[in-house]
């Protein structure tokens, strides 16, 4: 993207990691690079809120109306839409298409995240088409956009990072302050960290039993398990704690606020991710960032591109526990050397997933959309999108 050219990004809410990509991507173009918050109470996260400075403007949109009003005041040269699934999102596009902005679509989507349909996803490709480039997560995310109409030449990696640097130094800052540090802790390190929310597919009640399975093998020895989060089945995982007899050694610790993770991290032997379904899964991110070892589920998008067996995590299937007990067990036996060399080889293996690789993606996505290329957006695609976008607006 030319240093005069404009850009809006579109986001139901800026949380700690949109804030950190796009401070990346507005670096050096000044009044270049804003963004449109369109759902800012319908909060997944109880994210504290991210300050209104740093270097890209940011406006806050509670209508279509509005939504359109500020497209046409802020008239910028590529709409980039997180998602393809909001009627805000839909709304936005219709925008873009009748104004030839150049359009581009930020998706970590695989196939394997959900059951598809093979209606739904013809009329899905309806709505895909009209992009001119993506900026996708990983090699999964890649799989399902080609699927989805958009060739491998229009896609760009880059869009699933967070903020290395936070976690690097913050983590490494507690490590160095040992004791005093681990004193804000429900236990002493190590001990195996799950960062989730309280849903079922993240499958919690299986890293219980596998949990159990573990401590079966490892006795007195065995590690504690900190789970971190908040969500629907809360209660739920109460009752399991409860029915396993395992609370003194399974801590639930509420939802972390993001400034509170490398207290969390600095002390962990690994992290563990159990998800049935996922995306991709920022928290393997942020764990490796701190250098952590990572144990990961097989059904979540980032395990093919961040862990390598062996070398700084495992990989598992989520509905094996005995797989998952045996891959604890393994982390907890390797000495302290062979763990810190693991967590060593995370944080390089992460360091391609950075906000910096966010902005390179998104600019050569952005050139690659806007180059000579009239948007692609037939009646029928038109008439799709019309539709979807006088859906009801999900309340809070």
């Amino acid at each position: 993207m030319a240093v005069e050219s404009t850009a809006v990004f579109l986001v139901q809410r800026i949380g700690p990691y949109h804030h950190a990509r796009l401070e990346a991507f507005a670096g050096g173009r000044p009044g270049a690079v804003h963004a449109i918050e369109f759902r800012v109470a319908d909060a997944v996260y109880a994210w504290e809120p991210v300050g209104d400075e740093g270097h890209y403007s940011r406006y806050k949109s509670a209508s279509r109306r509005e939504l359109c009003d500020l497209l046409d005041t802020i008239n910028p040269d590529a709409v980039v839409c997180t998602g393809y699934f909001d009627p805000e999102i839909h709304q936005a596009m219709l925008w873009a298409i009748g104004r030839k902005k150049a359009l581009v679509v930020c998706s970590d989507s695989t196939r394997e995240d959900e059951i598809r349909r093979w209606s739904k996803e013809a009329f899905k490709r309806r709505v895909v088409s009209v992009f001119g480039a993506a900026l996708v997560s990983g090699s999964r995310a890649e799989q399902y956009m080609e699927s989805l109409g958009i060739e491998r030449k229009r896609q760009f990696r880059g869009w699933d990072v967070v903020d290395n640097d936070f976690f690097a130094e913050r983590t490494d800052q507690v490590r160095s302050e040992g004791r005093l540090a681990s004193r804000a802790l429900p236990v002493a390190g190590p001990y195996f960290l799950c960062v989730s929310r309280f849903v079922a597919k993240k499958n919690l009640g299986f890293l219980i039993k596998a949990y159990e399975s573990y401590l079966t093998r490892s006795a007195a020895a065995g590690w504690p398990l900190l789970i971190c989060g908040s969500g629907p089945l809360e209660q739920e995982i109460m009752k399991l704690i409860s029915a396993s007899g395992l609370g003194e050694r399974i801590k639930l610790c509420g939802f972390l606020q993001y400034q509170d993770l490398p207290l969390y991290f600095g002390f962990a032997g690994a992290v563990i991710l159990p998800s049935l379904s996922d995306q991709w899964g920022l928290v393997v991110n942020e764990a490796m960032a701190a250098a952590v070892p990572v144990l990961v589920s097989s059904q979540c998008g980032c395990s093919p591109d961040l862990v390598r067996n062996g070398e700084n995590g495992y990989i598992f299937g989520p509905r094996n526990p005995e797989e998952l007990a045996g891959r604890m067990a393994d982390i907890q036996g390797m000495d302290d050397a062979r763990r810190v060399a693991m967590g060593r080889r995370s944080r390089e293996i992460v360091s391609d997933y950075s906000p910096r690789a966010f902005a390179e993606g998104l600019e050569r996505a952005i050139g690659c959309a806007g180059a000579g290329r009239t948007i692609r957006a037939s009646w029928i695609a038109r008439a799709v999108l019309t539709r979807m976008a006088m859906r009801p607006i999900p309340q809070p």
